[in-house]
């Protein structure tokens, strides 16, 4: 069963995003296991709900429609904020020097960008 780019951005917003996102570096610890079940339970939600069970993100957002066709990046400027919120976000999460704030920051701008599609 697919969902919507409405679907997602409901998903995604959690009431510590932005709370994560006022974060620093030096106390940012505290949050960052919640932080990590938040972005594990997306990826989980998604697979769950027509994703194909490899990594969501710019290059991978199977199950996602529109009107029912399914959503297709096209170009950077379509790509960066999935990039950003899921690709970077994997890449560093749990890495020293993982910006916690940087995280959250991308899943606010690509909720913004989920709502306008």
């Amino acid at each position: 069963m697919p969902f919507t780019p409405a679907q997602l951005a409901t998903q995604m917003a959690h009431p510590q995003l932005a709370t994560w996102a006022s974060s620093s570096p030096q106390n940012q610890g505290p949050y960052l296991q919640p932080y990590i079940a938040y972005f594990n339970g997306i990826q989980a939600w998604i697979d769950v709900h027509g994703g194909n069970g490899a990594p969501f993100g710019y290059d991978n957002v199977a199950g996602m429609e529109v009107n029912g066709v399914q959503v297709q990046l096209l170009g950077p400027q379509q790509k960066a904020p999935f990039n950003d919120a899921f690709n970077d976000v994997r890449a560093h999460l749990g890495q020293q020097g993982f910006r916690l704030f940087q995280a959250a920051e991308a899943s606010q701008r690509l909720i913004g960008v989920l709502n306008r599609m």
